[in-house]
């Protein structure tokens, strides 16, 4: 790896001023509650080895898309309060001070760093506190790589840390223009993410290697499938994908909303991946004008009527996919198998996750990523028996669709 990373660096950062890019854009629920917080217990060890190394921690994260604009309801007040439970320090927010007695905080900064005074303010900081930036996606130079938003950011830290691999592939100000202001390294989770995704791009794999591809949109997915489809030995698809690929072959798939372009890639992936690739022999359906009501019932793929929509993998599939993954020596999974939310279409990738990760760790190594993926392995009770569980979607299939992300470039000596 040709970056610089933080623990070579950690020894130096006594007293120093750390802006830390992390990525806490967790789910939250109507209520304004946390739906997961993988992502915050994901980089604890980074807030942790900072810590202890004596730095003034300044994080800076993101939640939605709020598109330059200062929106209440993507405020990352509940990220602030959930980090500050996990590490079991004091939450406060403020505009206009920070705490000064000796309590260990978690401080949610909500004045805009362009408002005069701010550089004083957060210049007071505390060594045993953690300032987390509001959202910094509410301005506007962020989106845009700005270096002007990205110089504003730099008079507020005498160092930067990457530890947000998810949106490394985004040229936004405080991944890719921060770097050309500040002396910077990659956070350990950042690290530990090229290390597992290099392995199973280029590196001595254990034999025979099966990717598992669910989820929907070919066009976000299909560079990963010709990329990784050269090392793989089976692939195995779910989900849409696994429709979109049955059409292409001239299956009847019932109800389906696939494009012209969608059906053209499919086609000229089925050339390339030929004897690879292993599409599910039977389905989980409704016969019914409703997306979820109705019984569902499991059909062999040549039984599928004009009126079914298919929503998970049937009991034969599993028991096929199943078969394969238990010959594996490395699994690469990314996308659910079906409509995991609902408890009828969710057989295919809970059975999956669990074969996956009795595997793990021991037998093969596990690879897995992607928001949906990663809810369904932990509402598996899978995530700690996998070798490397990525906390990125898109930047993992961009990844290991062998494209340069620009997060990772800017880090490069």
């Amino acid at each position: 790896m040709s970056i610089k990373t933080l623990q070579t660096e950690l020894k130096n950062l006594k007293d120093k001023r750390v802006l830390l890019r992390l990525d806490l854009n967790e789910e939250i629920d109507a209520r304004g509650k946390l739906v997961d917080n993988f992502r915050i217990e994901s980089a604890l060890l980074t807030i942790r080895k900072l810590v202890k190394a004596g730095a003034k921690i300044i994080i800076a994260s993101h939640l939605g898309r709020p598109e330059g604009k200062w929106d209440k309801a993507l405020s990352l007040k509940p990220i602030a309060e959930c980090l500050a439970e996990c590490l079991k320090y004091k939450f406060v927010e403020t505009e206009d001070s920070l705490p000064s007695y000796k309590i260990p905080h978690v401080i949610l900064f909500k004045k805009p760093l362009n408002k005069r005074g701010v550089a004083k303010l957060l210049g007071d900081q505390s060594a045993h506190d953690i300032v987390m930036l509001e959202n910094i996606r509410f301005y506007e130079g962020e989106d845009n790589n700005s270096p002007e938003f990205a110089e504003l950011l730099s008079k507020f830290a005498d160092y930067y840390v990457n530890d947000a691999f998810s949106v490394t592939h985004h040229p936004a100000s405080s991944i890719v223009a921060i770097t050309k202001r500040l002396p910077s390294s990659a956070g350990p989770l950042l690290e530990k993410e090229i290390k597992s995704l290099d392995h199973v791009l280029n590196g001595n794999i254990r034999k025979p290697f099966v990717l598992v591809m669910g989820g929907i949109k070919i066009e976000d997915k299909a560079k990963t499938l010709r990329n990784l489809s050269r090392r793989a030995d089976k692939v195995l698809l779910g989900g849409g994908l696994a429709n979109l690929f049955l059409c292409a072959q001239g299956y009847d798939i019932g109800k389906n909303n696939i494009s012209k372009a969608s059906l053209a890639i499919a086609k000229e992936l089925l050339l390339n991946l030929k004897s690879k690739l292993i599409l599910p022999a039977d389905v989980v359906v409704l016969s019914s004008k409703s997306a979820t009501k109705g019984k569902a019932q499991a059909k062999k793929i040549t039984d599928v009527g004009i009126t079914d929509q298919i929503f998970d993998i049937g009991p034969q599939t599993i028991l096929s996919y199943s078969k394969e993954l238990k010959q594996a020596g490395t699994i690469c999974w990314n996308g659910p198998l079906g409509y995991f939310e609902d408890k009828k279409f969710r057989a295919g990738t809970m059975s999956l996750a669990k074969v996956v990760g009795g595997l793990g760790k021991r037998k093969a190594y596990a690879l897995a990523g992607g928001g949906e993926t990663v809810a369904a392995i932990r509402l598996a009770g899978q995530l700690e028996h996998f070798d490397h569980i990525s906390t990125g979607g898109g930047a993992m299939l961009e990844y290991l669709a062998g494209e340069k992300l620009p997060g990772i470039e800017a880090l490069k000596k």
